[in-house]
């Protein structure tokens, strides 16, 4: 397993069209850092991938830097872990912001089930 750290979260790639970020506890995410974690996304997978969010760490998210995250067109699906009420309320609201609308993001209170959503859905098969 390949694990990197940028200036406010650790990105482990898990397979290679799948990643996780556990932002550290007490960032406060700003576009810059949202630019280097797509730089770092881009530089890591050579086509669409999909993302685990590790809400474990209590953080937090300036709002332009929660709409720019969304507009990578290179991220496929988005599952959120929010361990408790606070990350999960924190979770579905990001999920409500319109440059997330466009994305596939599911919350859950398991690691375990985010991670099983994830691989079932790049295992489904495509409906037309």
């Amino acid at each position: 397993m390949e694990m990197h750290q940028i200036s406010f979260a650790k990105v482990c790639v898990l397979s290679n069209d799948l990643a996780e970020i556990t932002v550290d506890c007490g960032a406060d995410i700003n576009l810059n850092m949202v630019n280097e974690l797509h730089q770092l996304l881009l530089s890591l997978f050579c086509d669409s991938f999909s993302l685990l969010i590790n809400k474990s760490n209590s953080y937090s998210t300036q709002l332009d830097a929660l709409i720019h995250f969304g507009t990578l067109p290179a991220i496929d699906k988005i599952a959120i872990f929010a361990p408790n009420k606070l990350a999960k309320m924190s979770a579905d609201f990001s999920a409500t912001i319109p440059s997330s609308a466009v994305l596939t993001i599911e919350v859950f209170t398991e690691r375990d089930d985010a991670l099983e959503w994830l691989i079932e859905e790049k295992n489904s098969p495509i409906c037309e």
